[in-house]
């Protein structure tokens, strides 16, 4: 037994606690649909007119390629550091930390995005009147809802998960029946609504086609954005039942659902207006389509949709780092505070608390001065670039670590290498392309933030080299172990 087998079964989260469907909830709220929806619509729309299912369709296939990666690698090892242990065990160790202070950025830069986009909505419910909050009252909101999030997720893994299907009921309840509504409303083709149709996902033509190759590559980079969370669950391996399996089923039937739900609202709720008023209501659009469907009292019910996606995303958003980091910890990676566990609840509390602090911190100079709301909200913007990255480098990762495997037969070189290797390069060259249309500084925060996480990577092997971590990765190559030989055909 390796030094690193013996540190993790001293130390673990709470085993068990978490069923296939309880992961599968977790994958798909960490995505919240409806405010993705809200956010990205209008981007959508202005990318491709009219026919973005079609890119929203592809990208999410894409998508759930990558998500089959994923689960291949759950299947050697379940763990709280999944990204690290998978990308460090099929490339290098330096390049595994990287990856998982990658997927650490990716989370809690987008909970930076989730409470502002939170307070629009919030706002919307409570005064649709079109008064507006103070700063101070909207900081103060927001950092409370993160207090009570942090607060429900330290109490254990268990609630928290049974939070999420509460968040998903209510916000699907609402959705569901915008979109019968929706539809009626599209069928009278008042204010130049329009109903669903097969055109909608033509690839070329003049009028209803997306622009062939080039058009879909403009369309796929907010594509992108709009699927990242799916993979929280990942890091959920050690606190749930059948580890090996249920984490990868549960990310593969999150992304294929998730790319037919998200095609279906993109193609209903794109039709509800006309183009222009799409347009000129932006991240806003869904607050328009509740007016405009059910006008007055009722219509909050969609931008309160839209509310509580937003709310349970923060809380995954929150749960997926803390586990990163409580793994890192563990390692002796990174300061031993992440890796404080409570006792009573077996959650990593001390991280939960950091994180959770970050985004309101974050928030005082995103209210306070204009030129830190560009700052941050470029920085937010870069999140969705430097998470498709992400895909990317665990998807091609996968595909390395089985490459012994694929010469076994047809069946495992389509399911181990085709399948990953081809969701992984539409990720990569959907990151790539979305460097050269996004806004330059969007570009650049990116780059940078990338190369300052894996060049963290390597320092920290300089600066702790007798890491568990690293000390088993030297053992098992001076052994010639490889991970992929361990998995259980």
């Amino acid at each position: 037994m390796t030094q690193y087998s013996q540190v993790e079964k001293e130390l673990g989260l709470k085993e068990d606690s978490v069923s296939l469907w309880g992961d599968f909830v977790v994958s798909v709220a960490n995505v919240a649909p409806s405010s993705s929806v809200a956010y990205t619509l209008a981007i959508l729309v202005a990318f491709a007119g009219h026919i973005a299912p079609l890119a929203v369709l592809i990208v999410g296939l894409m998508m759930f390629f990558c998500s089959v990666g994923y689960a291949s690698l759950n299947r050697w090892r379940a763990h709280a550091g999944a990204p690290y242990i998978w990308v460090g065990e099929a490339v290098t160790p330096s390049v595994g930390v990287g990856t998982g202070l990658l997927n650490v950025a990716v989370s809690t830069f987008a909970n930076v995005g989730n409470i502002t986009l939170a307070g629009a909505y919030l706002l919307f419910v409570v005064a649709p009147t079109g008064d507006t909050f103070s700063n101070p009252v909207t900081w103060i909101v927001a950092t409370a809802v993160m207090g009570v999030l942090a607060y429900l997720s330290i109490r254990g893994i268990r609630p928290s998960v049974r939070m999420q299907w509460i968040f998903v009921f209510i916000e699907y309840s609402a959705m569901i029946s915008f979109v019968v509504l929706a539809l009626i409303h599209e069928a009278s083709h008042a204010g130049g609504a329009t109903l669903p149709s097969i055109h909608d996902f033509a690839f070329s033509g003049a009028v209803h086609g997306i622009g062939g190759f080039t058009g879909l590559a403009k369309a796929a980079v907010p594509c992108g954005f709009l699927y990242l969370g799916w993979e929280a669950t990942a890091v959920l391996g050690e606190e749930s039942t059948q580890r090996k399996i249920n984490p990868g089923r549960a990310m593969m039937m999150g992304t294929l659902f998730l790319t037919f739900w998200y095609t279906f609202l993109i193609v209903v709720f794109e039709g509800v207006s006309s183009q222009k008023n799409v347009l000129a209501n932006g991240t806003n659009v869904l607050n328009y389509a509740g007016q405009l469907l059910v006008p007055g009292f009722w219509g909050r019910a969609l931008p309160l949709a839209v509310l509580v996606a937003v709310i349970g995303t923060c809380q995954i958003q929150m749960t997926e780092p803390s586990r990163v980091l409580y793994a890192l910890a563990r390692d002796k990676l990174i300061p031993k505070v992440f890796g404080l566990i409570s006792k009573k609840h077996q959650t990593p509390w001390a991280g939960l608390i950091i994180l959770a602090s970050i985004p309101p911190i974050l928030l005082i100079p995103y209210l306070a001065n204009s030129s830190a709301n560009h700052a941050i909200g470029d920085i937010i913007s870069a999140d969705g670039m430097i998470g498709l990255f992400m895909y990317f480098v665990v998807a091609l990762a996968s595909v390395w670590f089985y490459r012994d495997h694929l010469r076994h037969s047809a069946g495992k070189l389509f399911a181990l290498g085709i399948i990953p290797l081809v969701g992984g390069l539409l990720m990569g060259a959907v990151f790539f392309y979305g460097l050269t249309t996004q806004a330059h500084v969007v570009s650049w925060v990116a780059v940078i933030i990338l190369v300052i996480v894996f060049a963290l990577g390597f320092v920290i092997r300089a600066l702790r080299p007798n890491s568990p971590y690293f000390l088993a990765q030297k053992e098992r190559r001076e052994h010639n172990i490889k991970g992929s030989s361990e998995v259980e055909s």
